[in-house]
């Protein structure tokens, strides 16, 4: 049986926190709860913070690895308390790591995906997802057959509307949260950036 992603939060939007230490990650992740984005993904190399993270946020957010590559990186996440892991590679040894625990792979063509996800991944992610142009976001999602597939890369946010309206299962916007937004004297920029992406509303 395929393993599920958490629940997606109120936009179904990832975000990816930027590599800033857990302490100064802990303001901005409130503000994240308050506005609703509770699917979060750290880079491997913060895997030492995810467990001071998880302790604050555990109850209230989903925190995942993203850009894995390697087995082992989906172990350590998985051992660390991550929620999933994400990769930007058709790598199907990655969904082998763990049993049971969801990872994601990524591709760029419809053929790559579908191998992704007859591979046993929890989702597919489309990347880079600005590689073409809103037709191919449009059209992607009903290839695929409604296998669940996330646009991961620059989006705009009238690109992941479009995405999520064509059957899409969520968007991860590179860059989306990033450390001047975090480190700042105030977060009232992120605030700002994160109500403009309160897709749905």
């Amino acid at each position: 049986m395929v393993p599920e992603l958490p629940g997606l939060g109120l936009h179904s939007v990832i975000v990816g926190l930027p590599e800033v230490d857990a302490d100064e990650l802990v303001p901005a992740c409130e503000v994240l709860c308050q506005e609703g984005f509770t699917l979060w993904t750290v880079a491997p190399t913060q895997l030492g913070q995810l467990s001071a993270v998880l302790g604050m946020f555990g109850r209230r957010a989903r925190v995942g690895v993203r850009g894995v590559t390697e087995p082992a990186e989906v172990v350590a996440a998985a051992s660390g308390g991550a929620a999933f892991a994400m990769s930007d590679f058709l790598l199907p040894v990655l969904v082998e790591a763990v049993p049971g625990f969801p990872v994601v792979l990524g591709g760029l063509t419809p053929s790559e995906l579908r191998a992704g996800a007859v591979a046993g991944a929890a989702a597919v992610q489309l990347v880079p997802s600005e590689a073409f142009g809103a037709g191919y976001l449009r059209i992607l999602p009903q290839l695929l057959d409604e296998r669940p597939v996330i646009a991961s890369g620059k989006l705009e946010r009238y690109q992941a509307e479009l995405w999520l309206e064509s059957g899409g299962l969520a968007v991860c916007p590179r860059d989306l949260v990033g450390p001047d937004a975090v480190l700042g004297e105030t977060l009232d920029d992120l605030r700002v950036t994160l109500q403009h992406w309160r897709l749905g509303d």
